[in-house]
């Protein structure tokens, strides 16, 4: 058992404590308020205070767990055995140079992301304005490199110390934005679609159009089953996300109402898990995500938990809420579209905690750290790069054991124009993550 001695046990010390030192690490916590408990106790034991009280681990205390309120802190980014530190050690006697639990909470809780000002053209926090992008960590785990540092300190002073280690887990997960190229379109669409090729110069697009309405092309973006041989080949459990929203603007599926839809989602269902993807219409109308959720669970005849907004685009902490109010119990966003990495700064799933209210909620969030359409569109790199930048992520998830989620689309592996090499990057992806 590992004891905890602090001068109050607040809803934010009781959150990051259990996450790191029990889910990550397997220990049993305690906390205590006594003094002379701590001091008595004979097994490890830590000082979360302000004065070194003698004896066991000290760890100072930067007072950000003992806050009731929301500030806009100007966090100082040190660096400790070259790796990067927050909340720096006042005191000389520190037996651990930072707190570990205020700079793990700040980052887990995306408190930087309620006192933000910068957004992008979608309303998103962008990755260049947070703490890990500016100080270049984003592309590792800092919490998960605190927590070992940590660890091993304790286990200096305790070396009889037993950890767990959990096991590495993979997920792929497919986002749906596009179930078919072509198919289930209405005539005004299909009609739209044949003029903006011929506007654009593009001929072979109507011939292919008209080759996949005939019905003796394969419709480009209707790569399913080649999504289910690849993870049926590895045994892998996955997760597609729906986008199951009216048209218009940045949310065109095909229509919720149609055949097509129903089809897909039926023939989805016996071989994945399935997940809403929130229209990015439904951030400026929340009532949408209801009727989104309601839709797609009459077809499957089943309750849906899992989660994940279309964009990758949510609100701290509006968004969250209303998922637990709708009875999500997974959400699958926590990545930026613009780089990968972790957004959060660690590589497990943890619950959601509401900044304002000071409340754990029963919403478990899924770290994503990488998505075809940042190495596509933003980074514009190429295959080759891309399986390198995602190979250094996979390494880091494996290293700590933790869950590595990719996200990729169904059309991004259709192998044709822009998206020609991507469908072999998947393989390799996948492959590389499962271990062979």
């Amino acid at each position: 058992m590992l004891l905890l001695y602090t001068t109050s046990v607040t809803a934010r010390l009781r959150f990051i404590s259990h996450l790191l030192f029990e889910e990550i690490a397997g220990l049993s916590l305690k906390f205590t308020h006594s003094k002379d408990e701590y001091l008595l106790f004979e097994g490890p034991k830590i000082a979360y205070v302000k004065e070194n009280p003698g004896g066991g681990l000290f760890m100072e205390s930067s007072g950000l767990l003992f806050e009731k309120t929301i500030f806009s802190h100007e966090i100082p980014v040190r660096r400790y055995h070259d790796v990067p530190i927050l909340f720096e050690s006042s005191v000389p006697d520190a037996g651990f140079p930072f707190d570990l639990l205020a700079a793990s909470f700040y980052l887990v809780s995306r408190y930087e992301e309620y006192t933000a000002v910068a957004h992008d053209k979608f309303g998103r926090f962008p990755a260049s304005a947070s703490l890990a992008y500016k100080h270049r960590f984003l592309d590792k785990p800092i919490v998960n490199i605190w927590l070992k540092l940590f660890i091993d300190r304790l286990r200096q002073r305790y070396p009889a110390l037993m950890t767990r280690q959990l096991p590495y887990r993979y997920l792929p997960t497919i986002d749906i934005d596009h179930a078919y190229a072509y198919r289930h379109r209405s005539l005004y669409r299909t009609m739209g679609g044949i003029g903006r090729s011929l506007g654009h110069g593009r001929p072979l697009e109507v011939f292919e159009r008209l080759q996949v309405l005939a019905g003796i092309s394969r419709d480009p973006y209707d790569t399913f089953s080649f999504i289910r041989k690849l993870h049926e080949k590895y045994n892998l459990p996955s997760v597609c996300f729906i986008l199951f929203a009216d048209y218009g603007g940045n949310d065109n599926n095909i229509p919720v109402s149609g055949s097509g839809m129903r089809e897909l989602i039926n023939s989805l269902f016996e071989w994945t898990e399935l997940g809403i993807h929130p229209s990015l219409s439904s951030s400026k109308h929340p009532a949408r995500v209801k009727e989104e959720i309601e839709g797609l669970e009459r077809i499957t005849v089943k309750e849906i938990t899992l989660s994940r907004q279309h964009f990758l685009k949510f609100t701290l902490p509006d968004t969250f809420r209303q998922l637990v109010k709708l009875g999500i119990r997974d959400d699958y966003s926590m990545g930026y579209a613009s780089n990968p990495g972790f957004r959060a700064g660690i590589a497990h799933p943890f619950f959601f905690f509401d900044l304002e209210k000071n409340e754990e909620k029963p919403l478990r969030i899924h770290p994503v750290p990488v998505m075809d359409v940042t190495f596509h569109d933003y980074l514009r790199l190429t295959c080759e790069e891309s399986f390198d930048e995602i190979k250094q992520i996979i390494d880091q998830v494996r290293l700590f054991n933790g869950e590595f989620v990719s996200l990729w689309h169904n059309e991004s592996l259709s192998d044709k124009g822009r998206w020609k090499g991507w469908r072999t990057l998947y393989e390799k992806v996948v492959a590389e993550a499962v271990g062979e």
